[in-house]
């Protein structure tokens, strides 16, 4: 048995077996053919650690290595490659964040109005918090992920659908985390339903119609899209996800593809589906200045104790220095992407099977200090 070792905002996690032959794809942007032999090893054993397959890239400026291993889906035999569209869990928070910055840029929204302001009879103490609250995890609302009845569903109905009000209904029957709303740092989901909702009350129009002509149009993200009923990942990258008890998940446990499943669940706080490149896309645009005006970019940088996360989007220590980002995990996909602070060097990576074992946690770790780290000084500069 293999005990699993959560760690959403600290980074990645955990969990299955189904290890394939490792099958490698790369391209590398204009200047050269090499193939990168560090990260495209480091991809090759977390394969080789029981996953089916891992997307990397790396760029530095407008040099882009694109690396991939193993399957996208082990029963079709379908290569892994760097271009396949995923699930990116939380890292939808970030696109939503920068939404809402923007509402408050034109003067629809102030960060210091209250949820109560827009939805006054969505929480009972709505009143009290605010949407600077939400965005940085400041709230204190119970994240509705934990409440066990959440998942039950889906293990006889994969296509259930929720909707974001009665998922924070759940969340509101819980005590609240702390009190009062400001006060500390604790990650929670419900946020962004929350935020989502706020988005849908101020515009009169659905939240995938907001991020689809105010980020995925503009930046010309064309493989990404708001996805929060089933995907059926046809020709892309499947996730994989196996069972687990109190944490605890077997090795060469049975895993279910997931591409039938809905992800109503996580709407504003997880639906979207995209491609490393369009990732990387986003985040150097968005950290570049080319998506908020700057004092709403500072604030979404600046990160009060714990000093883990901002307005949207998390910081985390590496090696090298600080990387400004997310991850995320969502139906059996664990994603990444890291940034210096102007979005100048990013690494992207993508397994696609959650939950996985502590060996390929480990790897998984290496790997993405490794991309975020090492490969950006094989990438030429000039």
């Amino acid at each position: 048995m293999i005990r699993r070792r959560l760690a959403l905002g600290a980074l990645l996690v955990m969990a299955v077996a189904g290890g394939t032959a490792a099958i490698a794809t790369l391209s590398l942007d204009r200047r050269s053919s090499q193939r990168p032999p560090a990260l495209q090893a480091r991809l090759d054993a977390i394969v080789e650690s029981g996953v089916p397959g891992v997307i990397a890239l790396t760029r530095v400026g407008t040099h882009t290595r694109r690396v991939a291993s193993g399957l996208a889906n082990p029963r079709s035999r379908e290569p892994m490659r760097p271009s396949d569209r995923f699930r990116i869990g939380s890292i939808t928070k970030t696109f939503v964040a920068t939404v809402v910055l923007q509402l408050v840029a034109e003067g629809r929204l102030d960060l210091d109005d209250s949820v109560a302001r827009w939805l006054p009879n969505l929480l009972r103490n709505g009143n009290r918090i605010t949407i600077r609250q939400l965005l940085s995890h400041r709230s204190g609302l119970f994240d509705y992920t934990d409440d066990r009845h959440v998942f039950q569903p889906y293990w006889s109905q994969p296509r259930f659908v929720w909707t974001p009000q009665r998922l924070i209904a759940l969340a509101a029957s819980h005590p609240l985390v702390f009190t009062p709303p400001g006060a500390h740092f604790a990650y929670s989901s419900t946020n962004y339903l929350v935020l989502g909702l706020i988005v849908e009350r101020v515009m009169g129009t659905a939240l995938a119609r907001q991020l689809r002509e105010r980020i995925f149009r503009p930046l010309g993200l064309h493989d990404t899209s708001f996805v929060p009923g089933a995907w059926p990942a046809l020709g892309e990258a499947h996730g994989f996800r196996a069972p687990s008890h109190d944490g605890v998940v077997s090795a060469g446990a049975t895993v279910t593809d997931t591409a039938s499943y809905s992800a109503s669940w996580a709407w504003a706080a997880g639906g979207i589906v995209s491609s490393a490149d369009d990732l990387a896309r986003f985040f150097a645009a968005l950290l570049g200045g080319r998506v908020l005006r700057s004092g709403l970019l500072r604030a979404m940088e600046t990160t009060p104790p714990p000093g883990r996360y901002g307005l949207g989007l998390a910081v985390f220590q590496t090696r090298c220095g600080r990387a400004w980002g997310h991850t995320g995990n969502a139906l059996g996909y664990v994603s990444a992407v890291w940034n210096t602070k102007d979005g100048h060097r990013q690494a992207v990576l993508m397994v696609n099977s959650y939950p996985f074992s502590a060996e390929t946690d480990s790897v998984v770790r290496r790997a993405l200090v490794s991309a975020f780290c090492d490969e950006s000084e094989t990438i030429p500069t000039s």
